[in-house]
């Protein structure tokens, strides 16, 4: 007779939880790729200006116009120098993200590991118990074989 593993519950709690970290480690991972677009776009941005201002100094353009140059070019370094930290802020998210996995993954082999064990003890019960009632077989019917019972 087969006893259920009496931990199921904990171990598909376990896997629960770590499939949600691997699904909010994705999600980390796709926003930290977005952000990291964006702030190659901002930096891209930023040279196409500079090379519009250094022409426009070339050229002699009126003072006004290059204020207002330097001006933009400011606020996107300043955009540029935010962009960076919302990164920073996203990479440590990945990053306790990826440790919570790592965490949850383990408790995942853990109760599998408990599991496989359950899975032998049972296994080896069940054998014990196939044998013995082999022997008991056998040993009535050697005797009645004994006796002249047959």
């Amino acid at each position: 007779m087969s006893h259920p593993f009496p931990l199921e519950i904990l171990k598909a709690l376990s896997q629960r939880r770590n499939d949600q970290a691997t699904r909010q480690l994705g999600k980390s991972n796709r926003r930290f790729q977005d952000e990291q677009d964006k702030l190659s776009l901002l930096e891209n941005f930023r040279k196409d200006y500079q090379v519009r201002y250094d022409a426009a100094c070339q050229q002699g353009g009126a003072s006004d116009t290059l204020t207002n140059f330097c001006h933009f070019l400011e606020r996107l370094d300043e955009a540029i120098h935010q962009q960076m930290g919302v990164l920073e802020q996203i990479r440590q998210q990945v990053r306790h993200h990826q440790g919570y996995v790592r965490h949850t993954h383990r408790q995942v082999q853990s109760m599998a590991v408990l599991s496989d064990r359950h899975e032998a003890r049972e296994q080896q019960a069940q054998l014990r118990e196939e044998q013995k009632m082999t022997d008991e077989h056998v040993g009535q019917k050697t005797l009645r074989r004994i006796l002249g019972i047959d």
